[in-house]
């Protein structure tokens, strides 16, 4: 690693420091009421700038990357034309579709996934694990595997729906049932870590102006007297994160990738910030997310969901403990109740959806399209304020003279990834 001395010019003196910095601050402060709530007018405007900067960039890039453009358009042209009437050919183009459906749909997921539904929920919670489930039930009703899970994308089965029994001849054992779900893992996984990059490349980008990034200022700047005891260790994790992020680079970051990590969005910030290099962040965050933790996830869930495994791992737990503490006991009915109320649950809902008039699925229909219009609603909040950030830190420039070094995030010393 090398420093870039350009992008760390001398500091300013520190009373025009703070200044600029209790300035900042306050700029910062006045974005985040920009809302489509307290303010549509300038959040609708601030949009559109982005849409039309957007599509001007997007194009700019078609015509210096006709190299990829133009095999792209062929192949859609080529698809369109065999698609447009039957031949011996059909069977191969539905294949494509189907997998072309499935990749996007797992991937998507994956997506929605990082940025939390703009919720904070997981679409691991809402399609993958009971997707898991669904598999598991299906072997053991069909007594093997080798149906086709792609049927369960875009909402084509209910929630108490099984997968056609045909084609499952291959026995359903434990790493059969994975491997059934492998792919839809592996997609998810490489979609949430596809969902990681915006935070990365606007710190990227940042960075490579000179500029300081918000979220690492606003870390450095909390008032930490304020805080509670929970919030106290929040703040404190985030800064150790930083830190293992700045000491162990590539393979620090395939560590904090490959586990359930709510605060990884600030990793590809801390990545952004000092400019590791695209294919590296990408790279390891691929590796931890897509080939370790989906996968390892799938193993948990496919053994938790499988009558078989999940009575061996039962029986090895109870065989820790002595037998008069009826620890097995405990465990088979736990699980029992667990699955029980997954399943039935489902299906009382839906009796009871049916009664009233509303069936379960038209219930989870309008579940879904609640939260991906809240979704949508806080994407242009977001661009809105990232908008008006740029123009913030013009504002900042053009008050102050000079732009706030990077190399004081957190007084870390000014190292750069080549």
């Amino acid at each position: 690693m090398t420093v870039h001395p350009s992008l760390y010019d001398a500091a300013p003196s520190p009373r025009a420091s703070n200044a600029q910095r209790e300035f900042e601050v306050e700029l910062m402060r006045e974005r985040k009421t920009i809302t489509i709530v307290r303010k549509p007018v300038k959040v609708l405007m601030l949009f559109a700038q982005v849409c039309l900067e957007g599509c001007r960039r997007s194009f700019d890039w078609l015509i210096h990357h006709r190299v990829l453009f133009y095999p792209l358009i062929i192949s859609t042209l080529v698809y369109a034309y065999l698609a447009s009437f039957p031949g011996p050919w059909t069977p191969a183009v539905m294949e494509v579709r189907y997998n072309f459906e499935f990749l996007v749909w797992w991937v998507g997921l994956g997506v929605l996934s990082s940025i939390g539904l703009g919720t904070g929920m997981h679409s691991g919670l809402l399609f993958l694990f009971p997707h898991i489930l669904k598999v598991c039930r299906s072997a053991e009703a069909c007594g093997g595997v080798g149906f086709d899970t792609r049927e369960n994308i875009w909402f084509a089965m209910k929630g108490e729906d099984l997968f056609k029994c045909d084609g499952a001849t291959v026995e359903a054992t434990w790493m059969n049932v994975w491997l059934a779900v492998l792919p839809a893992c592996v997609l998810w996984g490489g979609g949430t870590a596809a969902g990681e990059i915006p935070p990365y490349w606007i710190s990227f980008l940042a960075a490579k102006a000179g500029e300081a990034n918000d979220e690492l200022l606003e870390l450095e700047t909390e008032d930490r007297s304020a805080m509670n005891a929970v919030k106290k260790n929040i703040h404190e994790w985030k800064v150790w994160m930083i830190g293992f992020m700045k000491t162990h680079g590539f393979w620090g970051l395939v560590a904090m990738a490959a586990w359930p990590n709510a605060a990884f969005d600030l990793c590809g910030i801390c990545c952004g910030t000092f400019m590791m290099p695209f294919w590296h962040f990408f790279g390891a965050t691929f590796i931890g997310k897509a080939l370790m933790k989906a996968p390892a996830q799938g193993a948990v869930f496919s053994t938790l969901f499988s009558e078989g495994p999940r009575m061996a791992v039962v029986h090895f737990i109870a065989e820790l403990f002595p037998r008069g503490w009826g620890v097995r006991e405990i465990l088979d009915a736990g699980a029992a109740k667990a699955l029980n109320k997954m399943s039935s649950g489902a299906k009382g809902s839906a009796a009871k959806a049916v009664t009233s008039g509303i069936s379960l699925s038209d219930a989870w229909g309008v579940f879904i399209t609640v939260v991906v219009v809240y979704f949508a609603a806080s994407c242009v909040e977001q661009m809105a304020q990232m908008k008006q950030g740029y123009m913030d830190r013009d504002e900042v420039a053009k008050v102050h003279g000079f732009r706030r070094s990077n190399r004081r995030s957190l007084g870390t010393p000014a190292k750069k990834y080549q």
